[in-house]
């Protein structure tokens, strides 16, 4: 009789359990290739007095590559070019970020929701040797904002980005 009475409450338990483990809604995810194409194009961003930032930005297959330079009173500086791939096995999405003067840097992020990306600077993809957050959230389709902010939290950069192709 024990055994019975043992057997019935945990298949009721079971039961009960697991209805509450179907009945929970399982968040959709986002598809990142796909949202990395929202930088597709050519953005521009005011970054002082007769200085602004463009960013060239095209496909390459699934990949993006930008390049980016500044104008300074007019003068064309490059200052670097960013590789940009979707890592599948590990979720999210890499950079290779290419320095005019021959150093690098890498990133890893992803989209948190359809118009939030967000990612840390990293030596080497090493995320436990993260140096900088770094956030883009798209306002509408042809404006961003891209913001750094240190480990402490400071914001060191807000850049307004605009499509202007």
């Amino acid at each position: 009789m024990k055994r019975i009475c043992l057997t019935i409450t945990i298949a009721v338990f079971l039961l009960t359990y697991s209805n509450g483990i179907l009945g929970q809604t399982v968040p959709a995810k986002l598809d990142q290739p796909k949202l990395m194409q929202q930088y597709i194009g050519t953005w521009q961003a005011n970054i002082g007095k007769d200085s602004l930032e463009i960013w060239e930005c095209q496909q390459f297959g699934k990949a993006l590559i930008i390049n980016v330079y500044h104008v300074i009173k007019g003068k064309k500086t490059p200052l670097y070019i960013n590789n940009i791939g979707f890592d599948p096995i590990e979720g999210n999405i890499k950079g290779f970020v290419l320095w005019f003067n021959g150093e690098y840097s890498t990133w890893i992020g992803l989209f948190t929701s359809e118009k939030k990306f967000t990612g840390d600077l990293v030596h080497d993809y090493n995320i436990e040797k993260a140096f900088i957050k770094l956030e883009n959230v798209f306002e509408n389709p042809k404006e961003w904002t891209w913001t750094q902010t240190r480990k402490d939290g400071l914001k060191i950069l807000e850049y307004k980005f605009k499509k202007v192709k």
